[in-house]
């Protein structure tokens, strides 16, 4: 399979093939078609999240809240490990040094 350039935004969660936008932050990643699509499942999937969680609906609840910041956690996990793996050099390199750490993802 073929892979192509494109051009991934953690403000947004959107994946393009071209950047156009000088003020946000982008990824650039090599991937499949197929590869494309697992990764806006997980965006997908952290948009849910976003939206799911009531926390009116008990806001004293400190574990539920934690649980629940936990699973967002996980999937943000999921979705840099995602574009490290798939990402050019320049981007590898952005994400290890994420924050002043150089770290290996």
């Amino acid at each position: 399979m073929d892979k192509y350039l494109y051009y991934v935004t953690m403000e947004t969660g959107k994946i393009h093939r071209e950047p156009f936008d000088d003020q946000v932050k982008y990824y650039e990643v090599l991937a499949t078609n197929d590869e494309i699509r697992e990764l806006d499942v997980l965006f997908d999937e952290l948009n849910r999240s976003e939206y799911s969680f009531d926390g009116f609906q008990a806001p004293l609840n400190e574990k539920s809240t934690q649980e629940h910041r936990n699973k967002q956690q996980l999937i943000m996990d999921k979705i840099f490990a995602s574009i490290y793996e798939l990402g050019t050099e320049t981007t590898k390199e952005e994400i290890k040094t994420m924050n002043g750490l150089n770290q290996r993802v």
